[in-house]
């Protein structure tokens, strides 16, 4: 299993956010299932598209509900995009007068080749509730947006991550302290993309110069500290 597999979040509580009120959100749509369709905007790489799977696979796994077909992508927009997710829908085998869950990312891409029909399709098919993220929610029309929770994820600072660092790094074998996290995590500049080929190439390099013959949590927590401070 590669580091990123390792690492995916597994739940909610393990995505990063600049907002508490968003993580806030977030948490209660993949517990509490509000009833309005969710769209979450923002700049690429703000962890929206994990964060709509998800609420998707909390749901599911609450419901006692096996469902690994759930989302549709608006690069593949044409007219048969809204059938797709009927049919996906129909799989879900939820109680009566529960609506089935549908992500729909990159949901500006479906206006643009189908303008209008996704207020059409709410509208219509209630036993359907999406969750929907845009990069360009300005592309979205305001009759769209008015049917939507719309929420703005924004980018998390260097800082917001040190909690999700330190446990990675601790299940790495790594009995690294706050202090050395926040060292660490001064330094990195990305995204939520960027995060784990950042932390993974802390990983390797405290390994590489480990002594070969030590495993010791302490000699790797040393190599970060240096690492931490640009001297690998």
């Amino acid at each position: 299993m590669t580091f990123a597999e390792r690492h995916r979040p597994r739940s909610v509580h393990d995505l990063v956010f600049a907002d508490p009120t968003v993580a806030a959100i977030i948490d209660r749509y993949a517990h509490s299932r509000p009833s309005k369709p969710l769209l979450l905007y923002g700049a690429p790489g703000t962890g929206k598209s994990e964060a709509l799977r998800l609420i998707a696979e909390t749901q599911f796994a609450q419901a006692g509900i096996e469902c690994k077909d759930f989302t549709v992508n608006g690069a593949d927009a044409n007219k048969g995009i809204y059938d797709k997710m009927l049919n996906m829908a129909q799989m879900q085998m939820w109680p009566v007068g529960t609506p089935a869950i549908i992500v729909a990312d990159e949901i500006d891409e479906i206006e643009d080749a189908l303008p209008g029909k996704t207020r059409t399709f709410i509208e219509q098919h209630k036993s359907v509730q999406l969750l929907a993220s845009t990069n360009y929610i300005k592309k979205l029309k305001p009759a769209l947006q008015s049917r939507l929770r719309c929420v703005e994820v924004k980018k998390p600072a260097p800082m917001d991550w040190v909690p999700r660092a330190q446990a990675i790094l601790t299940a790495e074998g790594a009995n690294v302290t706050t202090t050395i996290v926040q060292q660490l995590m001064a330094n990195f500049a990305g995204d939520a993309r960027d995060f784990i080929d950042y932390l993974e190439e802390q990983v390797d390099a405290a390994r590489q110069f480990a002594p070969a013959a030590s495993a010791q949590p302490r000699t790797v927590a040393s190599i970060l500290n240096q690492a931490s401070g640009g001297t690998p």
